[in-house]
């Protein structure tokens, strides 16, 4: 059962939280694009090149940030600007209680709102919580790019998943 939460655009001093769950994320070496934990500085970054149109987000319980997502522009190119690559992250603990769920319907909604049409997800073959996080909000297979992530010496296939809103 999703417990009690809200859910809110990311600020400066959120940015422990993110770098927390991010670094947890990149243990698993399936859920992110780094190998090595990321520096808060990275995180400021982020959150000071993010945008009205392509921002942070975060999911609170109990005052504590528990999840985060993220949209950016996909590749970076203007014919691309109705397209955005999402990512959704949350602290174990809170694996499995419906709340990358609930985050993951909250940035459709809002990315639709601003005019988003295209929604893409990059993910691991073998990140199956996520593949059936997004097929499950009607995310379609629009790709596999073969053997192009490399972690610890393996290579691994990297999904795509898209979704026209």
């Amino acid at each position: 059962m999703l417990p009690a939460h809200s859910i809110r655009l990311a600020e400066i001093d959120d940015a422990i939280d993110i770098l927390d769950i991010y670094n947890v994320s990149i243990e698993s070496g399936i859920s992110t694009g780094h190998v090595q934990k990321v520096e808060l500085s990275d995180v400021l970054d982020w959150l000071d090149l993010a945008t009205a149109r392509r921002p942070f987000w975060v999911l609170e319980i109990a005052g504590q940030v528990v999840a985060w997502a993220n949209a950016d522009d996909f590749h970076g190119l203007p014919i691309f600007s109705d397209c955005a690559e999402i990512g959704v992250y949350v602290l174990p603990t809170f694996h499995r209680q419906g709340i990358a769920n609930s985050l993951l319907e909250h940035v459709q909604i809002e990315l639709e709102k601003q005019g988003t049409s295209h929604l893409v997800a990059l993910i691991f073959a073998e990140n199956n919580a996520s593949l059936n996080l997004f097929a499950k909000h009607e995310f379609q297979p629009w790709g596999v790019y073969p053997q192009v992530a490399k972690v610890n010496g393996k290579q691994h296939d990297i999904h795509v998943l898209g979704k026209m809103i």
